[in-house]
């Protein structure tokens, strides 16, 4: 090929190449502002969005609360203690993965319950939380928790909480994880059976 001709062919393709990405830019423009994060998500991504809004049966994320329920902004405790007044009806204060921190203000006693496929985290913030456990062997002990303690009741260990002289705990247990396990006794009226309630902030 001599060189006139090389030269119209170099011409040819730069045009084309030209044409291509112009054909490119128009089909973009025409997508929302959402159409470069889809990149790499999985074709169900949005589907699965759209079930987790409208299915999810639990307490609704607060307004500062990311993806999963995780809070955005720190939260105080002291604050979200003073949010509400009702005993034994925590409030969840932001999840950790598939987890809720919950708090909850208590006093007197809870039910006795089990849960069957989790363990259950106590932190006693103020006063003091006391723990009835049921042993195994059909023996009962009973563990005492101060301000600044922890304690976690194993899985399957069906446990009574009380607080004589009221207490604020926090728990740390899977989303959607009832007060009153998956056995209890009859519950009583002062014991909310709840799954948590949003934080109202």
């Amino acid at each position: 090929m001599d060189t006139g001709h090389r030269a119209h062919a170099h011409e040819t393709d730069r045009a084309h190449a030209h044409e291509t990405i112009g054909q490119d830019a128009r089909a973009s423009a025409g997508k929302g502002p959402g159409a470069a994060a889809s990149v790499g998500k999985s074709p169900g991504a949005a589907a699965d969005a759209d079930t987790r809004a409208e299915g999810d049966a639990g307490p609704r994320p607060a307004a500062n609360a990311g993806a999963g329920g995780a809070r955005r902004e720190p939260v105080s405790l002291h604050a979200a203690l003073a949010s509400f007044d009702a005993l034994w009806s925590p409030r969840i204060v932001t999840r950790v993965n598939d987890y809720d921190v919950r708090i909850a203000k208590v006093e007197g006693e809870h039910v006795w319950h089990a849960h069957d496929d989790t363990d259950e985290f106590f932190l006693v913030l103020d006063g003091e939380l006391r723990i009835a456990l049921r042993e195994p062997d059909g023996g009962e002990r009973t563990v005492e928790l101060p301000a600044g303690a922890v304690f976690t009741v194993p899985r399957g260990a069906e446990h009574r909480p009380s607080a004589p002289g009221g207490a604020a705990i926090l728990m740390f247990e899977p989303t959607g994880t009832a007060t009153v396990g998956d056995r209890h006794d009859e519950v009583p009226a002062h014991v909310d059976a709840t799954t948590g309630h949003a934080l109202d902030l």
